[in-house]
């Protein structure tokens, strides 16, 4: 008899058989430690109800006595004496394997639920922080024309971000998505960082039942959870949606994460108040990233060299800085010499050159001087080791390309491009490529704004890539490489984007928002 479709998600309980492909792919990902203590997480009091293992009392009498000779693991009496047994194999060394055989061949060889997949995909993401790229979008209130308007930024006022509380927010969710798909819902809050994870199973079929979730699809581009951060009290929002570093998303995947994404805005909302997602240019792998330039308190992009105000360099308030006097340091220096020359240290006259310092070397001062302006033009930050490093920052410049006959017109009339300026124009534009376009090309009302100003500007991108790309910059400064005196703000990373269309040496905005 077959079964009707339902209109129920996936309860925490329902199991997959552990043969199955995305239980084989998360559980093989993780550490012994990390094996443990999900398996400790699971056998707790809470959490019994949805991550039941097979006991010794939950053999039938009539098992097969085939079975019992082939099994490899004793079962265990209890769940007291499987929480011993764990903390047994925490307190001694040995392999990974150990420990995984152990989950999946002994004691949840039944299955594995919904519940124990998503905990431990959540905890790789936590001992990987860099397995995947993020988002960061910006949870904005959708304004009002009864309500009086007011600049956020500047009154400093969180009462346009909503209250969040989990049960009614989840509830609001599961409406949103309900009608459209099954999914299994896991939201958690991270006690080592000021962050709540919310895990979203996506389940292309019209049925929610075991039998369903146990079809194990051939499929290796169907990215079937998608990760939300929400960090502390900020209006950020990161979202992620394949699984695994280098996993190829199609485009079902990501129209399914598109269509939970737009949910998200929907679960906040309430009659007298309407939010939605915007976009803030703004993709990395590195969660500390993240929590750095869109974490909390990090709104107002106060990033390079504006960062020793955001993380109080100051021994006291920055308002109240006040710089020591010149005079100061030149009497101490004088007053440092006098004393070495009455010791009895050899004065300089008109036939005894002063003696230089062995460690003295003839660029040390124009070292200590580069060093000095990387430092006032990054801050604190774009540190080699810091943790926070952006693996890729993309610009465009909009700025024209100024004429060739600028300096020898002296009509009042704008100067017109020559042939070799219309050849290069030509040049200029990409050609035509396959794939989704780029955030970087430029759109309808960019291309009418440069047709209405004088000259012409060519399609010029830079594309900077590495581990730490701002780090990176700023020793090429320290090197002397980059002039830091002459070179632009955007290369500091203080607008607080991964992509961003530059004019003028600063970065772009729209609507209020830094980028292209």
């Amino acid at each position: 008899m077959a079964t009707a479709p339902d209109y129920k998600n996936i309860p925490h309980s329902h199991r997959l058989p552990v043969s199955h492909r995305e239980v084989q792919r998360t559980f093989t990902k993780l550490s012994r430690q990390s094996l443990i203590s999900l398996a400790l997480q699971w056998l707790s009091k809470k959490n019994r109800d949805f991550c039941k293992p097979y006991l010794l009392s939950d053999r039938t009498e009539d098992a097969d006595e085939e079975e019992d000779e082939d099994e490899i693991y004793e079962l265990a009496q209890s769940y007291e004496a499987l929480q011993e047994l764990y903390k047994q194999l925490g307190g001694r060394k040995g392999g990974r394997r150990e420990v995984l055989d152990r989950i999946l061949e002994g004691d949840w060889r039944k299955g594995v639920s919904m519940y124990q997949l998503a905990t431990a995909e959540i905890q790789y993401l936590l001992d990987h922080p860099h397995a995947l790229r993020w988002t960061a979008k910006r949870l904005t209130k959708i304004p009002n024309a009864r309500s009086p308007v007011t600049d956020m930024e500047v009154t400093n006022d969180s009462d346009h971000l909503p209250r969040f509380q989990a049960q009614t927010f989840m509830s609001n969710l599961a409406r949103e998505l309900t009608p459209l798909m099954k999914a299994h819902y896991l939201i958690i809050r991270i006690k080592t960082s000021p962050m709540t994870i919310l895990r979203v199973y996506i389940h292309d079929s019209p049925y929610s039942n075991e039998a369903s979730l146990a079809i194990d699809t051939t499929r290796t581009d169907s990215a079937k959870a998608v990760f939300f951060i929400w960090p502390n009290g900020s209006p950020f929002v990161y979202s992620s949606l394949a699984t695994l570093t280098g996993q190829v998303v199609g485009d079902d995947g990501r129209h399914l994460r598109d269509i939970v994404q737009q949910a998200i805005p929907k679960a906040f909302s309430r009659p007298s108040a309407r939010y939605q997602l915007t976009s803030t240019n703004f993709t990395t792998k590195s969660l500390e990233a993240l929590l750095t330039y869109r974490g909390p308190g990090k709104s107002n992009a106060a990033a390079g060299g504006w960062s020793i105000f955001q993380d109080h360099s100051f021994s006291q308030n920055a308002l109240d800085f006040i710089t020591t006097q010149k005079g100061d340091g030149h009497d101490k220096t004088a007053a440092a010499d006098k004393t070495h020359h009455t010791n009895g240290g050899p004065k300089p006259g008109p036939g005894r050159p002063p003696k230089r310092p062995l460690d003295d070397k003839p660029s040390s001062d124009e070292a200590k001087r580069r060093k000095d302006v990387a430092a006032g033009r990054f801050g604190t930050s774009a540190q080699p080791n810091d943790g926070q490093g952006l693996e890729r920052f993309e610009v465009r410049i909009d700025d024209p390309f100024p004429s060739s006959s600028s300096s020898t017109t002296t009509t009042d009339q704008p100067p017109q491009p020559d042939a070799a300026d219309a050849s290069l124009l030509d040049s200029a534009q990409p050609p035509t490529r396959r794939g989704r376009p780029s955030a970087l090309d430029r759109t309808e009302q960019d291309l009418e704004e440069i047709r209405n100003e004088d000259g012409w500007t060519p399609n010029v991108r830079f594309t900077f890539h590495g581990a730490h790309v701002f780090a990176g910059i700023r020793q090429l400064v320290e090197e002397g490489i980059v002039d830091g005196e002459l070179m632009p703000g955007w290369m500091t990373g203080e607008a607080g984007v991964t992509i961003g269309a530059v004019k003028g040496g600063r970065v772009r905005s729209k609507e209020g928002v830094p980028g292209v």
